[in-house]
Parts: structure tokens; C-alpha cells; sequence
């Protein structure tokens, strides 16, 4: 008698159940698919949230003032620096966009007359002390001296800027060479590269063009409305935030002062959507993978329903219970491979898919050897519970049945 473990009777147990084991293979195929490009879009997301903007944003806060109409009480950008600036605890104040918010994309050229474009980069303007605010990690070069800095009425495109430019952008446009003193162009400003910061990303969406930035500064002296940052020193900015509020509407009573928010709470909330997606994503992963264990376990039990008489035989001839569990193991193995085989390429497939429409990544290898694992895993945990149930057939079930 061949052993109740030999393949012989497992493959004869499928053919006579192809229906229902084709379905099954479906079922795991598409699941794992699904797991793994689900897995990939939702660890995608909580990379970018933690990705770093390259400045301290739990030190930085912002406070947007908007002047309306002819405001008599509406202080230049000077004074509301230097309302700023008394405020116990900041460090520094400058006028400008911030990471994830006013940084204009902009074609830039390497000539005066504005006909080689070479790149697109994030161009962060600013007033004077804008670099010092942000605290970029300077890598080589200077920030702006005061000096070099000139004033917004008085710049042309002809006019030259200092600029700061990130290392990933320099080694772009000057690779081998160093990029300080190079002269830089974009539609509005004539910039020479005084110093490279490390990282300065505009926005956190995983492009690479995310930290291809120039940040330059200028003098500023007239009534303007937009966004004023400060800085306070490391792990005050909650007790200083409040007092910088306070003054800058003091100092402009009948401005409006709009949106004010620290740094990292503005960029926690603009990924609230996208966790509140992750978390559906997830959802539907568990709900699929309960839907599938209940499809392995319940076609499992059929088929110890259907096969009770047939177990009792081999338990009368001799086959011990581990022999009848290691049956239904294997049994369980055989079509969850099955199922991993096609999951595979289904997973591959659908990740192609998903670059063409939505300019997804490309999914790592790693995902899909970790959807065939967590296939083969959710199956035998899945027929245990059969398959105990089919070890306790007692050897009389087959005489009874006789």
C-alpha cells in the first residue's frame, strides 16, 4: 500500500473538484495581487509623510497677512520683520514661501538670453534672512551676505541675485564641477550660486524633482500681504508661536491675518487625506484576506464532509492522524501554489497597470515574495482547523458507512 502522503491521491482529489479548486486558485491569485500593489501604495505614503523637507519643521511657524484695500495701518515688510524678530524666542524672521507651500516651478536657463533651458526647479523667494529662517543644512559656500542682497524695485532679469541651490540640482546642471560662482537664469532673476544646502524640498510627492530647488533673497520695504515664517530655538516654538500671533495683529490691526500654522502641523494635515486612505486601503486588504482564508477553509471542509468514509478507510488500513493532517496540508500547499503562480503575474501586471495610468512606481521584487508568503501562511492556517477535524475520523467510520 503507497503512503497516505503520496501526491497520487492529492492530484486525483483535484481533478475531481476542478471546478471548485480553479475558483480557489482565482480567488488567492487576485488577493495576493491586490495585497502586494496595495501593500507597496500604502508604504509609499508613510515613506513620503516621513520623508525630510531639509529644514527643522517643528522649529518653524507661519503666519499669513493679507492687506486689504488701501490700509493705513498696513507696516512694511521691514517693520513687521522687525516686529517679528522682538519676539521672545524667534530666532529668526523672513518674508517668503515655506516647503509644501508658494514655491513656484519654473523653467531655468543657463544663458542671459533665456534660450538654453537646462532644468526645472523649485524657486524659493524670499527677504532678506530667508535662508537663515529656513536653516537649510548649508553643505558648502555661504547664505547671502547682507550686502550682496538687492532691493525688489530696483532688480531686473538682469540684475544679480544670490541664490542658494540644492547638492541633487547642482550635480545635475554641473556634474564634476563645482556649481559656486555659476550664474543661473530663470524669467525673472539673474542668480549666482553663493552656496549649496543639502535639501530643500518644495513638496513631498517622491519625484526627484522634489529637492531640485534654488532658494534666492531680496530686500523688501513695501506694505505686502503673504507669508511671514519664524523660527524659534529648538522645542520653543509652541510657547513662541502665540506671542508672534499677538504681535504681528497688534502691529497691523486693521490687516487680516489669515492662515498661521507651525510648520510640520501644516504638513501633518495636508496628508490627512492620505492617510485616511491608507487606512481604507488596509481595510480591504484584511477583508480580502478573511474572504480568502474563509474560501480555503471552507472548500477544506467540504471536502472532509464529503470524504469521512474514505478517511476512515485509511485510518482502518493503518495511516496514523499526522498522516491524514499532512494530507490535507499538502493538499492545501499544492493549490495555494497554484494560486501564487498566476498571483505572481497578476501582482506584476497590475503594478504595470498602475505606472501607466497613475505613474506609480515600479513594485519591488520583495512584494511579491512577500504576497506568495503571506498566501502560503493565511492557507495552513486556514486548513488546520479541516484538517484536525479529518485526523479525528476514528477507523470505525468506515465499517459504519459499509
Amino acid at each position: 500500500m503507497k503512503p497516505f502522503s503520496s501526491l497520487r491521491p492529492i492530484f486525483s482529489a483535484l481533478r475531481r473538484h476542478k471546478a471548485a479548486v480553479t475558483l480557489l486558485v482565482l480567488e488567492i491569485a487576485l488577493t495576493m495581487a491586490v495585497l502586494g500593489n496595495l501593500l507597496f501604495i500604502v508604504h509609499q505614503s508613510a515613506v513620503l509623510q516621513r520623508e525630510s523637507t531639509g529644514v527643522p519643521t517643528n522649529d518653524i511657524a507661519m503666519i499669513q497677512s493679507m492687506v486689504i484695500g488701501r490700509n493705513p495701518h498696513g507696516n512694511t515688510v521691514t517693520d513687521n520683520l522687525a516686529v517679528l524678530r522682538s519676539v521672545p524666542g524667534v530666532v529668526a524672521a523672513s518674508f517668503g514661501p515655506a516647503p509644501m507651500m508658494g514655491a513656484w516651478w519654473s523653467p531655468i536657463y543657463s544663458n542671459a538670453g533665456r534660450t538654453r533651458m537646462v532644468a526645472h526647479a523649485n524657486v524659493f523667494s524670499g527677504s532678506q534672512d530667508y535662508a537663515q529662517t529656513l536653516d537649510a543644512h548649508l553643505i558648502a559656500g555661504h547664505v547671502p551676505a547682507a550686502g550682496s542682497i538687492p532691493d525688489v524695485t530696483a532688480t531686473s532679469p538682469t540684475t544679480l541675485v544670490p541664490a542658494l541651490i540644492t547638492q541633487q540640482l547642482a550635480q545635475r546642471l554641473f556634474p564634476g564641477r563645482s556649481a559656486l560662482g555659476r550664474v543661473l537664469y530663470d524669467r525673472n532673476h539673474s542668480m549666482r550660486i553663493v552656496g549649496i544646502v543639502d535639501t530643500l524640498r518644495a513638496a513631498l510627492t517622491g519625484r526627484s524633482s522634489d529637492n531640485d530647488s534654488i532658494l534666492i533673497e531680496q530686500r523688501y520695504d513695501q506694505v505686502m500681504g503673504g507669508l511671514w515664517l519664524i523660527r524659534s530655538r529648538p522645542g520653543q516654538m509652541a510657547h513662541v508661536f502665540p506671542l508672534a500671533e499677538n504681535a504681528m495683529r497688534k502691529a497691523n490691526p486693521a490687516n487680516v491675518v489669515g492662515e498661521t500654522s507651525l510648520l510640520q502641523a501644516f504638513i501633518t494635515s495636508t496628508f490627512a487625506g492620505a492617510r485616511a486612505i491608507n487606512r481604507i486601503l488596509m481595510a480591504i486588504t484584511a477583508i480580502l484576506l478573511i474572504v480568502t482564508a474563509l474560501g480555503v477553509s471552507g472548500l477544506a471542509s467540504f471536502w472532509v464532509q464529503q470524504r469521512t468514509r474514505h478517511i476512515g478507510t485509511r485510518r482502518a488500513l493503518g495511516a496514523t492522524r499526522g498522516a491524514i493532517l499532512r494530507h490535507f496540508q499538502a493538499e492545501n500547499l499544492i493549490i495555494v501554489s497554484m494560486g501564487v503562480a498566476l498571483g505572481a503575474a497578476l501582482t506584476i501586471g497590475l503594478n504595470v497597470l498602475l505606472m501607466q495610468r497613475f505613474a506609480q512606481p515600479r513594485l519591488p521584487l520583495q512584494y511579491v515574495a512577500f504576497g506568495a508568503l503571506a498566501m502560503w501562511l493565511l492557507g495552513q492556517l486556514a486548513v488546520l482547523g479541516p484538517a484536525l477535524r479529518a485526523a479525528r475520523v476514528p477507523p470505525t467510520t468506515a465499517m459504519r458507512a459499509a
